[in-house]
């Protein structure tokens, strides 16, 4: 399963927009795709103590146990202040340093113009890296202009569709190469260590 988070709590977000695509697109390789809207279900802010311990029942457990669940990861953000969402960090901030692992990870936001947008892409890029993930080598930069009518205009609709592909692609080429890690060595990283990894 393809998992889409997006970092924006704003109804009428391009980000929002802009994963809806994409899961049009992930269905039509006959993926299954799963929304994470952040805005509905990890806005608490969490405490250091959270991460160590969570909550079993709690948003921090529930978080983990999403991104554990998926093969690959698309993170949508806006851009605030040349930088992704804070909603999207505090989600970043409680996951595991082996939450990406073995999975690709596409990246996409919305600024006010390309050249912010693509920097955030190139920050979440660092974050992937530090959680064992693949970076999609397609970034989706977007602003404003990029959509008419709700939708993606064809130069972008075609970078969306190019990013969906390198994920489907690597997780076509993995599942024929090797075995998935499962989800408990991602929700607890001493299994990790037991599997030989």
């Amino acid at each position: 399963m393809i998992l889409g988070v997006l970092g924006s709590a704003a109804e009428d977000s391009r980000s929002r927009l802009a994963l809806h695509t994409v899961g049009e697109l992930v269905r039509a390789h006959r993926e299954p795709y799963d929304l994470l809207d952040l805005s509905l279900e990890f806005h608490h802010l969490q405490d250091l103590a959270d991460y160590d311990h969570p909550d079993p029942s709690g948003q921090t457990a529930a978080l983990r146990r999403r991104f554990a669940g998926a093969s690959a990861v698309v993170l949508a953000t806006p851009v605030y202040h040349g930088t992704y969402s804070g909603l999207l960090k505090n989600a970043l901030d409680q996951l595991l340093s082996s939450a990406f692992e073995g999975r690709p990870v596409g990246l996409l936001a919305n600024g006010g113009g390309p050249r912010g947008a693509a920097i955030a892409c190139d920050q979440l890029r660092t974050v992937v890296r530090a959680l064992n993930g693949w970076s999609a080598p397609t970034q989706v930069s977007t602003s404003a202009a990029d959509f008419v009518d709700g939708r993606p205009v064809p130069a972008i609709l075609d970078r969306l569709g190019d990013m969906v592909g390198e994920l489907v692609g690597f997780l076509a080429d993995r599942r024929q190469r090797q075995p998935q890690l499962s989800a408990d060595a991602l929700l607890h990283p001493t299994v990790l260590q037991t599997q030989g990894n």
